[in-house]
């Protein structure tokens, strides 16, 4: 029983170490966008508590054919580059995301990337991009159920006009939000 006990002492205290070297903001990420964008995506954090090393990888890729993705952690790499390594000092927080490029086509696309940190703690991050058809959005302003109530830019700040081939938010007095893109 001593033994088991000994045994326990040794591996609890790397245990502690794997599960609190670091946290990830988000493990499951899904964006939309239209299908004439160059390219959508949408980013989260790796946050490293303590010294780490990690590896990743690319282990599901569904788009459909005409797509391309590329991953950017914490470099950004060329679309074909499916995994990396790198080293985090403690107290970093660094940029992990995924980039759909979806060629004019409309679909959905699926990536998995597992992260492997200090060769022990393994854990999958998932982006699902859907990309739809490009439509224009006519907007009747003496509709109760379509009043705007304001019209901002993806960064959340409130702008007067809307420019051509500029994605909007527009949020109506209803509570619908609809993303919008005045098209030439």
């Amino acid at each position: 029983m001593k033994n088991k006990f000994n045994l326990f002492l040794t591996i609890f205290p790397l245990l502690s170490f794997c599960q609190n070297s670091h946290t990830i903001d988000d493990y499951f990420i899904e964006l939309t966008d239209i299908s004439t964008v160059t390219d959508f995506y949408q980013n989260t954090y790796y946050n490293a508590l303590e010294e780490c090393s990690i590896s990743w990888t690319i282990v599901e890729a569904h788009l459909p054919d005409e797509w391309e993705f590329s991953v950017c952690f914490p470099n950004c790499y060329s679309p074909g580059i499916i995994n990396g390594i790198s080293n985090f000092n403690a107290g970093t927080n660094n940029y992990l995301n995924c980039h759909f490029y979806p060629n004019n086509t409309s679909g959905q696309g699926i990536i998995k990337m597992e992260i492997t940190t200090n060769l022990v703690n393994k854990d999958t991050v998932t982006w699902i991009g859907t990309a739809s058809e490009p439509t224009n959005l006519l907007i009747n302003n003496h509709s109760h159920t379509n009043v705007i109530e304001g019209i901002f830019n993806l960064d959340g700040k409130k702008i007067d006009r809307i420019l051509i081939n500029s994605p909007v938010i527009i949020k109506y007095k209803s509570g619908l939000i609809k993303k919008y893109q005045k098209i030439d």
